[in-house]
């Protein structure tokens, strides 16, 4: 037992370390599950108890601990946050407006790309700040999703 405290212990550790200081960023397939898990957390819409049923959902699922659960949380807080000012920005642009201009169209999709940049980083950010195996998992998730529905499109 001594052994493991004094040699085995501090090298998992250090490994442990390096297992989330080299995490790479997600993939695009990776990265639809973590968008579905942020819009749904962050949704304008969504009744707060179903949002709140859905994060503590995330828990058991994916084995969070509180650490893990709350850089979701803030992930989610700063993805609403945006979420409410791009609502704010879209209703200015198409206020009082039977047709959209060019310049309408491309302020819309400046706000969109805003946000799928946002998604990109809080996934990124969320992967990299939790434990390497909850990491895998909440990967995981997207990579299964994306292999169904390529299969599922294959056989069509």
């Amino acid at each position: 037992m001594k052994l493991f405290l004094k040699i085995l212990c501090p090298t998992m550790l250090c490994a442990f370390g390096y297992a989330q200081s080299t995490q790479t960023a997600v993939t695009q397939d990776q990265l639809q599950y973590f968008r579905f898990m942020l819009m749904n957390l962050a949704s304008l819409d969504h009744d707060q108890n179903s949002t709140n049923a859905f994060e503590a959902s995330l828990v058991p699922t994916f084995g969070l601990n509180a650490q893990e659960a709350a850089a979701i949380h803030t992930a989610a807080s700063s993805l609403h946050a945006l979420l409410k000012q791009i609502r704010q920005s879209s209703q200015a642009v198409i206020a009082g407006k039977t047709s959209l201009s060019a310049a309408d169209l491309s302020a819309l999709s400046n706000l969109a790309t805003q946000r799928e940049t946002l998604l990109a980083t809080l996934a990124n950010q969320i992967a990299s700040s939790v434990r390497p195996q909850t990491a895998a998992r909440l990967e995981m998730a997207g990579t299964i999703v994306a292999n169904a529905q390529r299969a599922s499109q294959r056989g069509k």
